[in-house]
């Protein structure tokens, strides 16, 4: 079976312009989570559905501009309850896996509210365990968070990248490519050791053995 291509999920939360922060595709299925879809046609950027309870824009708002723009047939609004247990990042998340995509690209939801920032990181943790591969990218951070494997993350001019132990702690931890190295080191989730880590070459390699390791790229 042939993997289907990228979904990409535009929040409501932005720091930065989409097309800064991610090179889109042809080919990409894009999906707006609430908010996100004023992002989206500021940008000139089509999405393929609408999802959320519309607390951060109107429902009718969304409609209305459809059929301006000519888009009604090719963009679907899916309406979520107000009271829900599911954040719209997370109703988005399994909407795209539902459909079988297993590579995702978040568009914000970092540099926000704390608590929606959090949410994002266990929604991550939620892809992971269902075996999808997932990046929220904002403005001057990136995120990823990864079960046990190896990881080559290319260098970015200006970012710092950064290991932490998103359970109680990652064993086997081995970052290369680096100004502080770590081999088959225990990385615990009660002390920053992995913080404001420097690119010596053009790939940081890393792997780890157990636990849930969080990734971060950030810029000053």
């Amino acid at each position: 079976m042939i993997p289907l291509n990228r979904c990409v999920i535009i929040t409501s939360c932005q720091s930065a312009l989409l097309k800064e922060s991610y090179e889109f595709r042809q080919d990409d299925y894009i999906i707006c989570a609430d908010g996100g879809y004023s992002h989206a046609r500021k940008e000139g950027i089509r999405p393929d559905v609408v999802i959320g309870d519309f607390d951060s824009i109107d429902y009718s708002f969304i409609e209305d501009d459809l059929k301006k723009s000519g888009l009604v047939g090719s963009c679907r609004i899916i309406r979520a309850a107000a009271e829900k247990d599911d954040t719209d990042t997370m109703i988005c998340l399994k909407y795209g896996m539902d459909l079988g995509y297993q590579e995702f690209f978040f568009l914000g939801g970092l540099g926000g509210r704390l608590d929606h920032t959090v949410a994002n990181l266990q929604t991550m943790a939620h892809a992971i365990d269902s075996g999808c591969s997932i990046w929220f990218l904002d403005g001057k951070n990136r995120a990823t968070l990864r079960n046990p494997g190896n990881l080559t993350v290319p260098a970015l001019e200006g970012y710092k990248i950064s290991l932490f132990a998103f359970e109680a702690a990652c064993e086997g931890v081995t970052i290369q490519g680096v100004k502080y190295p770590l081999k088959d080191h225990l990385l615990k989730n009660n002390f920053p050791l992995g913080v404001s880590n420097e690119f010596l070459e053009k790939n940081a390699e890393i792997s780890h053995a157990s636990g849930k390791l969080l990734v971060i790229l950030s810029h000053d």
